[in-house]
């Protein structure tokens, strides 16, 4: 009967008669909306998995992240006795001294070190390392039972060589080796402050419209019809002041420079600051691009997720993905598993129903077959797990398409781990006595609280409402999370 509409700004009489009719014949005196797809809901079902930490300042958030002083470290290059880069043949044959060359000081002197051919070139450290500028350059020589020398070819730019011990003589030893520590990565974080206001005019106090509008309790599932125009207005700007917050708290990205600048300048001549969404933060650790998805990608990704890291009984990881996403996670185990056919993993004997009867108009003897793969034991204890979250839907926000069908972003699969009550990884920002503000800028009436005359703010008969928020997002270690993007996403 109506083609679908919206406005913005100041609403009057004439919207609510033209869009809501003023004497409208229906049938019920309900309205039917044609609900829009509005996954805001689901973004904040999305955040309450997550604690909220409040804090005292709205200054920035900061935190330190120490990993491990075990690593690689890469080679810039080796040199010659004399100084010479050693592009091709034998390096230190017969044990004759050769000089590496690194980015950083991180061996000791008296330590034995390998590249990447581990017990075939046992390397040590004759003497504390020199320095030419940025460079650390150690003399090294190879253990002796290796006398035919090291291939250049294992000795070429960013070939990487850990730790392994520091060997001293059987008597009159003398001090060798060193320990090392990691120094922590700093992180941080601000805030984001938003607001949000809108006009109403003071004869809208009451003004009721001709059909019902229903609104539906979150926590208690009770739908309840109104037929007041400011219950509709006041709740659209919780809804969308919402949709504010949570865009910001799971998309917002920094717009601060790597010189830590900010070159954006709110309506006040004031620097505008915006931190960084648990998406971006995110990113810093392990993220991935696409563009054949498969369950080896999958547990290749996992493994370095995990191994020497998570023990094998903690395994179990939960994907968040889109509709698509699933659908291309049970197309993966299906190609993988389509071999067990043979061994009868498919047919009744497994207890797995694939063909059940089932009743139609169509024949007497109708069947249904089908299933659908959530869940997936690879090697080393690793069992993925999938789960469909909306937000990877929203044909609103996402509007990139996939070459497969769909939207790109319902191909996304991120991995969160949230950690436990006691060190949760993953954090929301408030700061004390600022979670949510709300003000009012009066004229004659208040449409929006009711109230008649008294202190007014200026002359006219309306009234503004404004709304102000500051939050943030904390992802203490990244490296606990992870995310499979395709490629067409790439930035």
């Amino acid at each position: 009967m109506r083609d679908f509409t919206s406005w913005k700004g100041l609403t009057r009489s004439n919207h609510i008669s033209g869009v809501f009719g003023s004497k409208p014949q229906l049938v019920t005196d309900v309205m039917i909306r044609l609900l829009e797809h509005n996954y805001g809901k689901n973004l904040e079902t999305y955040l309450s998995r997550f604690p909220v930490k409040y804090f005292e300042e709205d200054e920035d958030i900061t935190w330190r992240l120490i990993g491990s002083s075990r690593k690689n470290v890469p080679l810039v290059e080796a040199r010659d006795i004399s100084g010479n880069v050693i592009t091709s043949g034998m390096a230190g044959v017969n044990t004759e001294p050769f000089y590496l060359v690194f980015q950083e000081d991180y061996f000791a002197d008296g330590e034995v070190i390998v590249g990447e051919k581990n017990e075939v070139y046992p390397l040590r450290i004759l003497e504390d390392p020199k320095f030419e500028g940025t460079l650390t350059i150690y003399k090294v020589e190879l253990m002796g039972a290796v006398l035919s020398g090291m291939p250049a070819e294992e000795l070429q730019m960013g070939k990487r060589f850990s730790v392994e011990f520091a060997p001293v003589e059987k008597e009159g030893s003398r001090k060798v080796g060193d320990i090392r520590f990691a120094a922590p990565v700093s992180m941080r974080n601000e805030f984001s402050r938003i607001r949000i206001q809108h006009k109403m005019y003071g004869n809208m106090m009451n003004k009721k419209i001709a059909c019902g509008i229903p609104m539906r309790d979150d926590k208690t599932g009770k739908v309840t019809v109104i037929n007041t125009w400011m219950h509709h207005a006041d709740y659209v700007l919780e809804q969308q002041f919402a949709d504010y917050k949570n865009y910001a708290l799971v998309y917002g990205t920094s717009n601060r420079t790597s010189s830590g600048e900010y070159k954006n300048y709110g309506k006040s001549g004031n620097i505008l600051q915006t931190g960084a969404g648990i998406r971006e933060l995110m990113s810093y650790a392990n993220t991935y691009f696409y563009n054949d998805f498969s369950l080896k990608l999958l547990e290749d990704a996992l493994f370095e997720l995990s191994t020497g890291v998570i023990g094998f009984k903690n395994r179990t990881f939960m994907l968040e993905t889109g509709e698509r996403g699933a659908a291309l996670f049970n197309k993966a185990v299906l190609d993988t598993v389509s071999g067990w056919q043979a061994f009868g993993y498919f047919n009744g004997n497994s207890g797995v129903n694939i063909i059940q009867k089932t009743n139609s108009e169509l024949h007497s003897n109708a069947l249904s077959a089908g299933f659908q793969f959530v869940e997936y034991r690879a090697p080393m204890g690793i069992t993925l797990k999938v789960n469909v979250n909306p937000m990877y839907d929203d044909p609103v926000r996402n509007k990139i398409l996939h070459p497969l069908g769909g939207f790109a972003e319902s191909y996304r699969f991120d991995l969160y781990d949230i950690g436990n009550p006691e060190q949760p990884n993953i954090q929301l920002a408030r700061i004390k006595g600022m979670e949510d503000i709300r003000g009012y800028q009066r004229g004659l009436r208040n449409p929006w609280t009711g109230e008649n005359g008294g202190d007014m703010a200026y002359d006219e008969d309306s009234t503004v409402v404004h709304k102000f928020a500051a939050l943030g997002a904390i992802v203490l270690d990244p490296n606990r999370t992870m995310s499979l993007i395709p490629a067409v996403l790439a930035g």
